[in-house]
């Protein structure tokens, strides 16, 4: 009797943890973090995930409750134990580590609800997520018609809690399901309501997303519902269902028709600082009509023709988890990297595994899916109580899927949450015959989901110094930058960024050799970052180390010809040995890539000057100063090669450039010697 009882209080315990995590986890973010969407849900989720699982090891070790197998178990423990050894080839540990903290609370995830989870549960789960779904798609929807919602941040509107609109389509189309389960299901009017409501708002998100890959598999995941719904697998709409009623039907329908009219609205985005939708999909019709529009891969096939190449050479065990976007640079041929962007992740998670944990690991994981596809599909043959839930969570796993081959929920913590969510609701429902365990092995469990939230804790304190970093830089306050670089890398090198950032802390102090060493330790962490290259390049360049400038620049270019800073770089250093012609030839190659850069143009004007080439100088000064307008340093280089020339009227302009030079000059007082020089010769009768 008493087992019986605490059986029964742990799954009361999970009917309510599991619905409130479907609720939380989409809702949660922190806008003072870097990765204000992604490590608040993750600790939410670990939170949850530890909790339960010291409830259930508490219950197994004591004998009170029994091990209950699943046919997905065997696949998801081998893929656990393939990412676990990709860490060893990882060149950052620490990111590799990270990643598989979040890989091990999915999994625990996945033990805990297979565990636990009972018919009540997974209808409170439907119930609830439609209420939240309700919540966050009002938000989306009201960003797209123009209220301002900053107060939320977003890397692209409308996105909700989500951090970015393609991540909010992902978890739309994994819940839509779960909305048209309620609908056809409800037998009070309450859930009627619920449902339509759910279904009609999050339908209009999914649209005002413009995501094409989630609306690709929202139509293989709905496509998928209607084949089950007109098979024999079971009757989809309850015989007491409220939509068999007259006024059932002509809610449906009204939901329908506000949807058909609201749906090709044009977006107004106002909120501030807004990553604007792109052009080509603004508008409904040609965002449908971009999926054969030319370039509409947005280069994923560059992407996946790179990621396949790194898969052939690292097929076993990868290249670590998190660490695609740390080897990709090497293979990208100049293709998709661009300055100040590389790609972080391949854009289809059955690549990007294959390539981080090798193609075993692929293996599993197509075998759990498998597994679980066909599981779901026996339960829904049998006509268990559960079917119709099952069938719904299913079409919401295609649907996940599907996007996959054009994304990455496999990043983010709400798609991930509910993929293998669903797949421990669907074990808990397949369940073989409950075996006894050693009592030991179960306190594992809430072991290691502690030691994965203590992982994540280092995260947020180096996300919360790379966030504080970066905005020091901006505004240009290397004291504040030295102090959070030293707390990221206090807290570990999650992001090789924060060693970049601490050379720039020494660069502004002229010390050099210590901004070698940080650049040289970043590369220890990311071996083909073109701005870690860069950054050591010029430290060399400015200890007067010009041979190592000079490998260090050229190896920055290699990893990414479109650097035209690099390239400016390297003409200064060319230009400090006299090599003079190699100068020029940097200096045009930049401005290839960039004719309106500033640099460039200035430093070509130097290089002319000393040449003795001086219209040249004069015309590529000229042309800088017309872009910046007037500028202390530009003033002073235009008036070197107009006081050189010498033609009439070059010494009186040279004159008064110089004297707005003197004006403006808030630098080194050195440096306005020549000038001042020059103002009392050209002064004197």
């Amino acid at each position: 009797m008493n087992a019986r009882r605490q059986t029964a209080n742990l799954a009361h315990w999970v009917s309510y943890v599991l619905p409130g995590l479907f609720v939380l986890i989409p809702l949660v973010f922190d806008a003072d973090l870097y990765r204000f969407a992604y490590l608040p849900k993750l600790v939410v989720l670990q939170v949850g995930v530890l909790l339960l699982a010291t409830v259930i090891a508490r219950n197994l070790s004591s004998g009170r409750a029994m091990w209950n197998s699943s046919p997905t178990f065997l696949p998801a423990v081998l893929y656990l134990l393939l990412s676990l050894c990709s860490v060893g080839a990882a060149t950052n540990v620490f990111t590799a580590t990270a990643f598989l903290a979040y890989q091990l609370t999915l999994f625990l995830l996945y033990v805990v609800v297979s565990q636990t989870t009972t018919d009540v549960g997974i209808e409170r789960v439907v119930r609830w997520a439609c209420a939240t779904g309700t919540v966050f798609s009002l938000i989306g929807i009201l960003e797209f018609w123009g209220v301002d919602t900053s107060a939320i941040p977003s890397n692209g509107r409308p996105s909700s809690t989500f951090a970015y609109r393609n991540f909010a389509g992902t978890y739309l189309i994994a819940l839509l399901p779960l909305a048209a389960f309620l609908v056809l299901r409800a037998r009070k009017w309450l859930d009627l309501g619920l449902g339509l409501t759910a279904g009609l708002l999050m339908s209009l998100f999914l649209v005002y997303t413009r995501s094409r890959g989630a609306w690709l598999g929202a139509v293989v995941g709905f496509g998928t519902m209607l084949a089950l719904f007109l098979t024999s697998y079971g009757t989809w709409l309850d015989r007491r269902a409220v939509l068999r009623t007259r006024h059932g039907l002509i809610a449906l329908t009204c939901a329908a028709l506000l949807f058909l009219s609201l749906a090709p609205v044009s977006p107004t985005i106002r909120s501030p600082h807004s990553r604007e939708i792109d052009e080509g999909k603004t508008e409904l019709l040609d965002a449908m009509t971009s999926f054969t529009a030319p370039g509409g891969s947005r280069g994923r096939w560059t992407l996946w023709s790179h990621t396949i190449d790194m898969i052939s050479e690292h097929a076993i065990l990868g290249v670590g988890l998190g660490n695609w976007k740390l080897i990709y640079p090497a293979y990208d041929d100049d293709e998709m990297i661009r300055v100040g962007s590389a790609p972080e992740r391949p854009h289809n998670d059955f690549l990007w595994i294959a390539a981080e944990s090798g193609i075993p690991s692929l293996i599993a994981y197509v075998w759990i899916l498998v597994v679980a596809l066909f599981a779901g599909l026996s339960l829904i043959r049998r006509r268990e109580k559960s079917e119709h839930i099952v069938g719904a969570l299913i079409c919401g796993l295609i649907a996940v899927t599907v996007h996959s081959f054009f994304s990455f929920p496999r990043e983010r913590v709400e798609s991930s949450f509910f993929v293998w969510a669903v797949l421990g609701l669907i074990s808990a429902l397949t369940t073989q015959a409950p075996i006894r365990i050693d009592r030991r092995i179960p306190m594992l469990m809430p072991a290691l989901a502690a030691a994965c939230l203590a992982i994540t804790s280092l995260e947020i304190r180096f996300d919360r110094a790379l966030l504080g970093a970066l905005q020091s830089l901006a505004g240009e306050d290397f004291i504040g930058l030295a102090r959070h670089t030293g707390e990221g890398v206090g807290a570990g090198p999650f992001d090789s960024r924060i060693f970049l950032l601490q050379n720039k802390v020494f660069q502004s102090q002229q010390n050099y050799t210590r901004a070698q060493e940080a650049c040289l330790k970043g590369l220890q962490y990311h071996p083909n970052s073109p701005e870690l290259y860069g950054d050591l390049g010029m430290a060399y360049a400015r200890a007067g180390d010009s041979n190592r400038a000079e490998q260090a620049l050229l190896r920055a270019i290699d990893l990414s010809p479109a650097q035209y800073q690099t390239l400016n770089n390297l003409g200064g250093v060319y230009q400090q040995r006299d090599d003079l012609d190699r100068a020029l030839d940097a200096y045009q190659k930049a401005l290839q890539l960039k004719p309106d850069y500033v640099d460039a143009l200035s430093n070509m004007g130097l290089l002319h000057t000393r040449r003795g080439a001086y219209d040249a100088a004069v015309a590529s000064i000229e042309q800088a100063l017309a872009i910046t307008g007037s500028r202390p340093g530009l003033n002073h280089n235009l008036a070197d090669a107009l006081y050189l020339r010498g033609r009439k009227g070059d010494l009186q302009r040279a004159a008064r450039l110089y004297q707005a030079f003197l004006l403006a000059w808030r630098g080194d007082p050195a440096e306005t010697q020549i000038a001042r020089i020059r103002v009392r010769e050209m002064a004197s009768p």
